[in-house]
């Protein structure tokens, strides 16, 4: 009976690890998402601002 706990047990430790080590995956794979999005907006903001930029010269004029 103690054996069968035990490899319970220790089926139960494994498992979790395994799970964890995947959701560490997840996570590393959802930062690189969340970094290159992050650079999208960057590139998205700055052609707003010269798209802005240019209306503003025009109204001006």
């Amino acid at each position: 009976m103690p054996n069968e706990l035990l490899n319970s047990l220790d089926n139960k430790i494994q498992s979790l690890i395994e799970e964890v080590e995947l959701l560490r995956l997840e996570v590393s794979e959802l930062r690189q998402s969340k970094a290159d999005l992050e650079q999208q907006r960057g590139q998205w903001e700055d052609a707003v601002k010269s798209m802005l930029s240019k209306f503003e010269q025009v109204t001006e004029a």
